[in-house]
């Protein structure tokens, strides 16, 4: 009995000391009763220790965060209604995370947006200074991908919250401008080719200057050489240089011509007896042009007004890709590179007062060696309710409509959505639109891979500004 009470004493200590149940609870190796049995316990020696995990195997200087992926751009696309995010690269699916999203009364906004900036960390200036590492801002007013807790529901105040894991590889892969699209279902690309989309084309060289057909007559009468004191030298020269130009090249053969006879020089005594040349044509000077062409003379150069400046021919064409908006509230085409404006044009809709839809399309990769065709894919979005009222910002800076306010839920909207017509195909959509050759031309010359192209029923959201590509909020 005396090694029953000896573990009875010590389960009553243990416990009576504030000992947890797993410290108080009989261990083989540190208590073993067998010990005042007379029998040793197991010696640690034969204890087998735990294999140790196998090293991860160092990643490949050409792997990035995700490890080989598919080259082209990096697209982004958040379901709301499976608080998930899919990630595309070059169109094809390279991995999905779990999301957290706002709440109802601070839902996350749906539409086309892109990445505008990026912070290793980042703090609210919003909500009590709250840390927001691995930060990619999609709005200026504080709509963000970021890591955060609660995952799986919406718990934000609009943000898209993200694992840590899987924010760290997101933020070291993205670039500024990588497109990001926010919908209610999961919205997947598609490869997409139209004859009604861009191809690229190099911009025509340069007209090069010609030279005037004749000159000037002063310029004849220099040609003429200037006889020397001796006239017989001066003729043995003149006739030299003709003759050293008496072989010339015919179907890259040299044939021999007559020397041709030496034009006799008179003494400089004798006045050279020079034709009177023809009127010359007057030719007006460069500034003399321009101004001519206004309807004024030379002497009015100064009060003439300046020229204005055509936008399309003063943007600058680099290898930056473009983004383009076609905006059927608007009815114009705009063009923005490196996130600031380039140019704008009106369009022609067909059945102006028939929707659209709303279609992402993003320019993937060259079709040929020729670098002209271009690889597409699309997104487009499904009809959304237009919204009972608008937006404002409270004194947070949040956005957020008043169906949120109301804590009307996706359920509700849905319903509402399937009472709408069914959205044009893009296709049919790209089919409606007539744009100026002039825009066409401005546009091929400048669109490369990378480049986007949103058509819309909407015009350009508020978000839409400095720093930013084209933001178009569907909800």
């Amino acid at each position: 009995m005396s090694h029953k009470v000896a573990l009875l004493l010590t389960l009553v200590l243990g416990v009576g000391f504030g000992a947890s149940p797993a410290a108080a609870r009989y261990d083989r190796y540190y208590f073993n009763y067998n010990y005042y049995l007379g029998q040793r316990p197991e010696p640690r020696a034969a204890l087998k220790p735990t294999p140790k995990p196998a090293p991860k195997p160092a990643a490949q200087p050409d792997q990035g965060p995700f490890g080989n992926i598919p080259k082209g751009p990096v697209q982004i696309v958040v379901s709301l209604n499976q608080q998930q995010l899919h990630l595309y690269s070059g169109g094809v699916l390279i991995a999905d995370s779990p999301i957290a999203s706002g709440v109802p009364q601070l839902p996350t906004p749906l539409g086309v947006f892109s990445i505008i900036q990026k912070q290793r960390y980042h703090e609210s200036n919003i909500y009590s200074n709250a840390p927001m590492p691995f930060m990619e801002r999609i709005t200026w007013s504080g709509v963000a991908l970021h890591e955060g807790e609660n995952i799986g529901h919406p718990a934000s105040h609009g943000c898209v919250r993200l694992p840590h894991d899987f924010a760290e590889r997101l933020f070291y892969l993205t670039k500024i401008g990588a497109p990001v699209i926010i919908a209610r279902p999961e919205l997947k690309p598609s490869e997409f080719a139209d004859p009604h989309l861009f191809v690229h084309r190099d911009a025509p060289p340069a007209p090069v200057p010609t030279a005037p057909v004749a000159a000037a007559p002063e310029q004849v009468a220099q040609a003429v050489p200037v006889p020397s004191a001796d006239p017989a030298k001066t003729a043995d020269k003149t006739a030299g240089s003709i003759a050293d130009k008496t072989v010339e090249k015919t179907d890259d053969k040299a044939t021999d011509v007559a020397p041709l006879t030496p034009i006799p020089v008179a003494a400089p005594s004798t006045p050279i007896p020079v034709a009177e040349p023809p009127t010359p044509i007057p030719v007006a000077a460069p500034v003399a042009a321009n101004v001519d062409q206004l309807g004024l003379r030379a002497s009015d150069a100064s009060a003439a007004p300046k020229p204005k400046l055509d936008p399309v021919k003063t943007a600058p064409v680099n290898k930056d890709p473009i983004a383009i908006f076609i905006s059927r509230k608007e009815k114009k085409i705009y063009v923005r590179q490196d996130f600031a404006p380039l140019f704008s044009f009106p369009v022609t809709i067909a059945d102006a007062d028939k929707p659209l839809g709303t279609h992402a399309f993003t320019a993937l990769d060259y079709a040929g060696d020729d670098h002209a065709a271009l690889h597409w894919n699309v997104i487009s979005f499904p009809d959304e309710p237009p919204p009972q009222a608008g937006r404002k910002n409270d004194k947070r800076g949040d956005k957020y409509t008043a169906n949120a306010r109301r804590g009307e839920d996706s359920k509700t909207v849905d319903s509402k959505i399937a009472d709408l017509p069914p959205p044009q195909t893009p296709a049919e959509a790209l089919a409606r639109i007539d744009i100026p050759q002039d825009a066409i031309d401005a546009i091929s010359q400048r669109i490369v891979p990378g480049s986007t192209l949103i058509v819309s029923d909407h015009g350009l959201g508020d978000e839409t500004g400095d720093g930013t590509n084209f933001v178009v909020e569907t909800k």
